[in-house]
């Protein structure tokens, strides 16, 4: 973390945010052209990941190749790669009530936890290693479009829209614990329950056993859920008394 390398790819990051963004606000890119970007990107992220980690399938006696397979730590099944579907449905769907629920819970993790997974750098900070240019690229665009739902007014992070994301992602984070449990002769790791993304984090470590570790977890997504929605619930907040002001005044 923090060598020679990751500052140059969290400047890379920085641009690759700040030109979508200047394109996108320039020509009024509409929030389905903007959502477009990010499932071109995706496409092109889930790809290069899976046809550079596919592993060879050796017969029984360990000689012959006989096929290939995703090792299955690669699969889209941490927080911001679940995303990769959620992309594709948003895209699809046309439910304007769901559409505005998904983006509220998207909003948050795409700042805070796109934010986190650039300073962690997970898949290493090497030039040579592709699976830096997966993460740092896509959880870039990740922010990009986050950022666009925001500077365009289209997320709403309530008092409703902050509760639900709460419950919803500490169910994803229980549910995850049993996927890693499922998995673990292959020692993954999705959402991170299982043990820390790094060593020597200053919270987030085993120091004090799992439990602890797992709370603090759960503490830092309520946290990051709270920075980002708090704005919101207090102008909702202030807007209901305003009208709460009106009401008894008429």
């Amino acid at each position: 973390m923090f060598t020679a390398n990751h500052f140059i790819w969290m400047g890379i990051c920085a641009v690759i945010i700040g030109v979508l963004l200047f394109i996108s606000l320039k020509f009024k890119f509409n929030k389905k052209t903007a959502l477009m970007i990010a499932v071109g990107f995706s496409i092109a992220s889930e790809l290069l990941k899976m046809f550079t980690r596919i592993h060879p399938l050796y017969d029984d006696a360990g000689e012959k190749v006989i096929g290939g397979y995703l090792s299955p730590s690669a699969l889209p099944f941490h927080l911001c790669s679940i995303f990769i579907f959620v992309f594709f449905y948003l895209a699809l769907q046309k439910n304007e009530e769901r559409e505005k629920k998904i983006i509220s819970f998207f909003v948050p993790i795409g700042l805070v936890g796109a934010f986190s997974a650039i300073l962690v750098a997970t898949s290493g900070v090497s030039f040579r290693e592709t699976g830096a240019y997966q993460c740092f690229i896509y959880h870039s665009v990740m922010m990009y479009l986050a950022l666009y739902y925001i500077i365009t007014k289209q997320v709403d992070l309530g008092l409703k829209a902050y509760i639900r994301n709460l419950v919803v992602f500490t169910c994803l984070a229980l549910c995850m614990i049993w996927v890693n449990s499922a998995l673990s002769v292959y020692k993954t790791n999705f959402f991170f329950v299982v043990k820390p993304p790094a060593d020597n984090l200053p919270f987030l470590n085993m120091n004090k056993g799992w439990y602890v570790y797992f709370l603090r977890l759960v503490f830092c997504a309520f946290v990051g859920e709270t920075l980002v929605s708090l704005p919101y619930i207090i102008k909702e907040l202030k807007q209901k008394k305003q009208q709460e002001s009106i009401s008894e005044h008429a």
